[in-house]
C-alpha cells in the first residue's frame, strides 16, 4: 500500500484576521480531532475548523516513522466503528497504513476542506465579554464559540535531563522524530527506554549496527503477538461483507475488554504473568539476563506489550543490556545507574511524551484571568468525563484525564467523545445556550468516584511507576471502568451537570441539517 501525503487549503485560505470565527475549533488533525469533525459534520455542524500544526494530518501517526512502527492493538480494533477498513494486510497493521487510513477519514464527508495545516496553537484564552476563545496560531488569530482540544496525548516528546548530554558529539533524536537520513548499519548505537516503541525498533536495527547498547529503567512484561498476515482474498471478502467486518470488529472488542477486566481481578494478572514469564523462558536462554528481564510489578501495571522477536534481539550477541536508567553521557560515552557505561555513536531516546498537565496544551489553554489548564490541575489532572473542567466554557478536552484505554483502542473513546461533543454543539444551537461550563461541584463527585475506582486498580495497586500515574502514584490516564460504560456515560450531552448561559448567538449560527445520530 503505497501512502500518499494529503493537503487541504493553503493555511491563509479563507482568513480574515480577527475576524476569522467558527462554530467550533478543533486543536489538532490527527485520529482524535478527525473523529471529533466527522462527528460534528454527521450531525449537520458545517462551521468547523480543524487547526493542525504540521503539514499533513494522521498525529502519532504521522510522527512516528521508525523502523517497525505498527499498532499493538489488533487491527480489526484500531478503527472508527463507523468507518471500518477491510484493507489492513496484517493482525497487527504496520504504521503506514494507520497513516493512510487516517488520511481516508480526512477525506470523508469534505473534512479536508476545513483543515488548516501550519496553524500551531500557541495560547487560547476565553474572552468573558465576547463569550468566545480566542486562539492565537503560528498564522494568526481565530475565535470560535466552541473549543475543542484534540492536540493528542502523545504529540510532545519527553526528553531526560540528563548531564553532559548537552556535549555528546554523535547524532541523538527521539524515536518519534526519526532520522532517516542517518544510516545506521555498523554503528555503536544507545537505545533510552524499553517501552512499546523500543520494542518494535531493536528487532529492526539490531541486525544492522555493530553494537546495541538497550538502556532500560525497568524491564516490561512481553507477551507473545498473535501477529500473521490478513490474505487478499479475506480483504476482499471483508470490504464486500460489512456486516462481517462489523461483527470481527466487535468480537475483537469483547476480547479486548475481558483482558482488561485483569485491571482488577488479580487472580487473571497472575495467569497472564505466567504466560509471559513462560515467553521469556522460550526466548531467552541466558538465566543472568532473563533475570535482569523480568518485571517486579503486576501485569498491566504497565502498558503490555506484545512482540515475537524483541527478546531474541536483547539476547543476541551484539546487543548489551544496562538497566536502572540512564545516568550521564561523558563524551560519547552513556553510563547507566548499575554503573555499566558503554561508548556509542548515536543516542536514540524511545522516553515517551508529555502528558497531562505537563502537556503543552494544558500549558496553553487558559480561562477568563489568564490561568491555564495545567495551572488549575497542579499534579492532579481532572475533568468532568475527562472532558470538561470548571472555569472553561464550552471547552472540550479529547482524552483527557482517566478517558482513554490501556488494553482498548483509544479510538472506541474518540468515537464516543466526539459524538458528545457534536450533540452538546446541536443541544446548544437547539436550545439557545451560548455558554455551558460544568459545574465545580459535578466535576469534584465525578473525580472523587473517578480516584475511588482507580484506587483499587492495577494501575495503584501494582507496584510499578509508568505515565499513566503523576508523581504520588495516582491513575491520571486511564479509565478505571470498562469501555462499554464510558460511551453509555458520554452517548448524550446533559444539560443538568453545566452551568448554561441563554444567548442570541447559542442559536443564531447556522448548523446546517441537523440530524439525530
Amino acid at each position: 500500500m503505497t501512502s500518499e501525503v494529503l493537503t487541504g487549503p493553503s493555511p491563509g485560505v479563507g482568513a480574515r484576521g480577527t475576524d476569522d470565527h467558527h462554530r467550533v475549533a478543533v486543536i489538532g488533525a490527527g485520529f482524535t480531532g478527525l473523529t471529533v469533525g466527522l462527528a460534528l459534520l454527521r450531525r449537520g455542524v458545517d462551521d468547523v475548523v480543524l487547526l493542525e500544526r504540521a503539514h499533513d494530518v494522521g498525529g502519532v501517526w504521522r510522527d512516528n516513522t521508525y523502523p517497525g512502527v505498527g499498532v499493538d492493538t489488533p487491527s480489526s480494533l484500531y478503527q472508527l466503528r463507523r468507518m471500518t477498513n477491510p484493507d489492513w494486510t496484517d493482525t497487527y497493521a504496520p504504521g503506514h497504513e494507520v497513516l493512510d487510513y487516517s488520511r481516508r477519514l480526512a477525506r470523508t464527508d469534505g473534512l479536508m476542506d476545513r483543515v488548516r495545516f501550519g496553524h500551531d496553537v500557541r495560547d487560547a484564552r476565553w474572552d468573558p465579554a465576547a463569550r468566545c476563545w480566542r486562539i492565537t496560531t503560528g498564522r494568526g488569530e481565530v475565535t470560535c464559540d466552541v473549543l475543542v482540544s484534540a492536540a493528542g496525548l502523545v504529540s510532545d516528546p519527553k526528553l531526560p535531563d540528563v548531564p553532559g548530554l548537552d556535549a555528546f558529539p554523535g547524532p541523538s533524536f527521539h524515536s518519534s522524530r526519526w532520522d532517516h537520513d542517518l544510516d545506521l548499519a555498523g554503528r555503536r548505537v544507545a537505545i533510552v527506554g524499553t517501552g512499546a516503541s523500543t520494542v518494535q525498533i531493536v528487532p529492526e536495527i539490531q541486525p544492522l549496527v555493530s553494537e546495541l547498547h538497550l538502556v532500560q529503567r525497568t524491564p516490561a512484561w512481553v507477551m507473545p503477538k498473535p501477529d500473521r498476515p490478513v490474505p487478499e482474498r479475506t480483504r476482499r471478502w471483508l470490504a464486500a461483507n460489512p456486516f462481517l467486518m462489523r461483527m470481527q470488529f466487535d468480537l475483537t472488542y469483547v476480547g479486548a475488554e475481558i483482558l482488561a477486566a485483569a485491571r482488577r481481578v488479580r487472580t487473571m494478572r497472575t495467569g497472564l504473568m505466567r504466560i509471559g514469564r513462560r515467553h521469556l523462558q522460550q526466548q531467552v536462554t541466558d538465566p543472568e539476563l532473563r533475570e535482569r528481564l523480568t518485571p517486579d510489578f503486576e501485569y498491566l501495571c504497565k502498558r503490555p506489550l506484545v512482540s515475537n522477536d524483541y527478546l531474541p534481539a536483547v539476547g543476541a550477541p551484539n546487543t548489551t543490556l544496562h538497566t536502572g536508567g540512564l545516568e550521564e553521557v561523558r563524551g560519547n560515552t552513556v553510563v547507566a545507574a548499575d554503573g555499566t557505561s558503554a561508548e556509542v555513536d548515536v543516542i536514540v531516546f524511545a522516553t515517551g511524551f508529555e502528558i497531562g498537565a505537563t502537556s503543552p496544551i494544558a500549558r496553553r489553554v487558559r480561562d477568563a484571568s489568564g490561568r491555564s489548564l495545567s495551572d488549575h490541575w497542579g499534579a492532579l489532572p481532572h475533568a468532568y468525563l475527562g472532558m470538561s473542567y470548571p472555569e472553561f466554557p464550552n471547552f472540550f478536552l479529547m482524552q483527557g484525564p482517566n478517558a482513554t484505554s490501556g488494553v482498548s483502542s483509544t479510538l472506541l473513546f474518540a468515537e464516543a467523545q466526539g459524538r458528545y461533543v457534536a450533540d452538546a454543539v446541536v443541544t446548544m444551537a437547539r436550545d439557545g445556550i451560548e455558554t455551558v461550563d460544568v459545574r465545580a461541584d459535578v466535576e469534584r463527585r465525578w473525580t472523587r468516584r473517578v480516584r475511588r475506582r482507580s484506587a483499587r486498580t492495577v494501575w495503584e495497586v501494582g507496584g510499578c511507576a509508568s505515565y499513566y500515574q503523576n508523581d504520588h502514584g495516582i491513575n491520571v490516564v486511564m479509565w478505571p471502568g470498562n469501555t462499554a460504560e464510558y460511551q453509555l456515560r458520554t452517548r448524550r450531552f446533559r444539560r443538568a451537570p453545566f452551568r448554561t448561559v441563554a444567548g442570541r448567538r447559542g442559536a443564531g449560527r447556522p448548523l446546517g441539517a441537523v440530524r439525530a445520530t
